[in-house]
């Protein structure tokens, strides 16, 4: 209570600050959004967030004796769209602020701490101008943007064109691209990017796409969806990241209707990285969760397997609303002599129920499940452990919603496979002022062996959340 106590002393100023944030935001809302622009629509998104985490002082020598970590962001986008003329303008941009100083070496030090003696970043994540069939049948952007393309998202200044059955061919759509890539968080080497992307439809619900990056090294991802039924579909991908196999996968999704019945299997072949890493991940994207988007957040190699995964989801008819679900994994190495802490073989085997509108409560989910994991080890301790996870929502009201979760481990020396900490949970409660005002606070536990190598294991967190769409 105390530790706690000297945090809020510190956050009082900043939390008031945020209160004034709230009020001013929600009081001219109503007036923006009576704003008629002579030429086209104007649209604008705030999301305003003060966040706080705190856990005991650190017990090691090496690691500074800060307990707590403050921090304040606001992100903002810009969206003009001029119809008649088929111009658009997008812009996506966030000022965030260390507030309490964390010193270098802290538990809590991310990439803002190292943005210099101010603490601060401004970044530009994109703003572009688009202009739609200006010429029939093709798209343009001119500026900052990002690129769906082999490495993920391309962030990248320059210009973007899609032609969608360009010159009257019905089988063939195509998206370019080039200019300098852009990362705010790494100095990359000033070489040009540049890629094709290419869509062909030979017969009706089959798509083949094909995507090509030349950077530095050249990359290619090649992928195939077709559905021959209403309730049969089929995805097949393969990825060459520079000019290295990465992976490919064989994936079929059907559904019996008559019973309900989802049934899915995929085969999933990793191949080895060619260095501890060979991706340009979007480490500064805005709308990620690193640790839930990213398979594997380390830098050791990743070393090649198989894996098969079998999936069936079976709604119960005599409770609307309710599903049971249960899926196996298996992943066996290309080499046993691979194996280390991070590679290994495993089973998993995970069980649970969804339920959505039970009891025709209205905006009401809820998911519980269980998973059995054994280890496969020839020279490292076997860890064969159960998982639990429990995730809730309710609105209430119309304008609260409330949502919490769980989830447990019991042995954590799979962590870095499952990517899970051994023991976290949280609650949010969420008023909606209406669909596009929206203020939230949600508190967050999390308990991990990991941190032990700082000399803590648990981390607490605050967070204070603001919507706004004008």
């Amino acid at each position: 209570m105390e530790k706690f106590y000297g945090i809020s002393r510190g956050f009082r100023p900043w939390f008031f600050s945020f209160l004034i944030l709230f009020v001013i935001g929600f009081s001219v809302g109503p007036v923006l959004a009576e704003i008629d622009l002579p030429y086209g629509k104007l649209d604008v998104t705030s999301r305003t967030r003060y966040w706080v985490q705190w856990s005991r002082s650190p017990d090691k020598s090496m690691v500074p004796n800060d307990s707590s970590d403050q921090d304040f962001e606001e992100q903002l986008g810009v969206t003009w769209d001029w119809a008649e003329k088929g111009v658009t303008f997008n812009m996506l941009g966030r000022y965030r602020k260390d507030l309490d100083g964390t010193p270098q070496g802290s538990i809590f030090q991310d990439y803002i701490d190292a943005s210099g003696s101010q603490r601060q970043r401004i970044d530009l994540y994109y703003g572009y101008l688009e202009f739609q069939d200006v010429i029939p049948n093709y798209d343009i952007r001119i500026g900052r943007q990002y690129v769906f393309n082999v490495d993920q998202n391309i962030q990248l200044d320059g210009a973007w064109v899609r032609g969608d059955r360009p010159f009257g061919l019905d089988w063939l759509s195509f998206e370019a691209f080039g200019g300098m890539p852009s990362q705010p968080f790494i100095n990359l080497r000033k070489d040009g990017i540049g890629g094709l992307n290419l869509e062909f439809y030979p017969i009706k619900n089959l798509v083949l796409r094909a995507d090509t990056t030349f950077y530095k090294e050249n990359s290619w991802d090649l992928e195939a969806n077709w559905r021959p039924y209403e309730n049969l579909r089929m995805d097949a991908e393969g990825a060459f990241i520079n000019n290295h196999a990465r992976y490919a996968y064989f994936n079929v999704v059907g559904d019996i209707v008559k019973t309900g019945t989802t049934i899915n299997f995929k085969y999933y072949r990793n191949f080895e990285n060619e260095h501890e890493s060979d991706f340009i991940f979007d480490w500064q994207s805005p709308d990620k969760d690193l640790g839930k988007d990213i398979k594997r957040l380390y830098l050791a190699r990743e070393m090649a397997y198989n894996q098969f995964d079998i999936s069936i989801s079976q709604q119960v008819p005599t409770q609307e609303g309710l599903a049971v679900f249960s899926r196996i994994s298996i992943r066996k190495l290309a080499d046993s002599s691979d194996e280390d802490l991070y590679n290994t073989d495993f089973i998993s085997w995970t069980a649970g129920i969804n339920v959505n509108e039970w009891l025709n409560l209205e905006g009401f989910h809820l998911s519980l499940g269980i998973t059995k994991w054994w280890e496969n080890r020839d020279i490292i301790y076997e860890a064969n452990s159960i998982s639990f996870f429990a995730d809730l929502r309710q609105e209430i009201f119309d304008r609260w919603e409330v949502s919490g979760g769980y989830y447990f481990k019991t042995e954590d020396v799979n962590s870095l496979i499952e990517n899970e900490a051994a023991n976290h949970y949280y609650g949010a409660v969420r008023y909606k002022f209406d669909p596009e005002k929206w203020a939230e606070i949600k508190y967050e536990y999390e308990r991990d062996d990991y941190y032990k190598e700082f000399g803590i294991s648990d981390i607490n967190s605050l967070m204070a959340t603001v919507y706004v769409r004008f």
